[in-house]
């Protein structure tokens, strides 16, 4: 009779871990993301989470990590915020230059990545579109360049007309996704949460290229703090979706051949997949 309990208890518990079985499979296309690179943006409009990544930009991500861990970031202000564009923050260049503010040399693009998986060649703004570890990016034909893409929500640093510029100053993509950047500025992040209060800041002269003319407190940065620096009891955890789940690849194919009930009129099928439209999902869980 043991035997036979502890059977059925074997039986119940693989039911319970691997049914059905795509599941169990699709659990190996989430990146979790660390605490160490996630960064924590207080707003007054709430809190703006943002995920980086150093696949291309490593010595950005150092030094934008190296400036939050020292505070450069609190109590500043998102300066520049222009409609439909995005919403740029830190200091103006107002800080004094250190060896923490030397601008840094650009890191447009990387010649070898680790994490790249295609969805698309041929497709709009790149000559191969994909995701590394679920951050939308591009690549050449032959995969000896990549580069992440300006999709909502991407982060970058800001920089002047010459190129080695960028050393503190930072922005993130609101409203439609300007592509012509790629390849042009050094991206090193994504916001895994906080759209909704970046939506609320207050919006810039469009004839001054955005700039806040008058700071008040609705446009204030308030802190920046890294992931791991924070107790455990505030720490939210997040994974992002990589493109071989299951779900993603039915949502891109819906995208490229319309083959949905709501679509009346696929003429215009097949089509590349735009994959700042398509983008891999980001959960958050306990």
């Amino acid at each position: 009779m043991q035997g036979l309990r502890a059977l059925i208890a074997l039986f119940l518990l693989s039911i319970s871990f691997f049914t059905p079985a795509e599941d169990a499979a699709d659990a190996y296309f989430w990146y979790d993301i660390p605490q160490s690179k996630l960064v924590y943006v207080q707003t007054a409009h709430g809190q703006v989470v943002i995920a980086l990544t150093d696949s291309i930009a490593p010595h950005h991500v150092a030094r934008f990590t190296h400036l939050v861990k020292q505070g450069f970031y609190n109590n500043r202000y998102f300066y520049r915020v222009l409609e439909g564009f995005v919403a740029q923050a830190g200091s103006n260049s107002t800080h004094k230059l250190t060896e923490s503010t030397l601008p840094l040399k650009p890191e447009f693009t990387a010649m070898a990545v680790e994490g790249f998986y295609e969805v698309e060649r041929n497709s709009p703004n790149a000559p191969v579109s994909g995701f590394i570890n679920g951050f939308p990016a591009g690549a050449t034909p032959d995969r000896q360049r990549y580069w992440l893409a300006h999709c909502p929500g991407m982060v970058a640093m800001a920089r002047d007309n010459s190129p080695d510029t960028g050393a503190t100053e930072f922005y993130i993509v609101m409203g439609q996704a300007p592509r012509h950047l790629d390849r042009n500025m050094s991206i090193f992040g994504r916001v895994v949460a906080g759209m909704d209060a970046l939506q609320k800041l207050p919006r810039g002269d469009t004839n001054n290229n955005g700039m806040i003319k008058d700071f008040s407190e609705n446009s204030e940065l308030i802190y920046a703090q890294m992931g791991d620096d924070l107790p455990v009891r505030r720490q939210r955890n997040f994974k992002i979706q990589l493109p071989g789940h299951s779900a993603y690849e039915k949502r891109a194919e819906q995208a490229r051949t319309l083959s949905s009930p709501f679509f009346v009129d696929d003429a215009l099928a097949p089509r590349p997949v735009d994959i700042c439209y398509t983008m891999t999902e980001v959960v958050e869980y306990e």
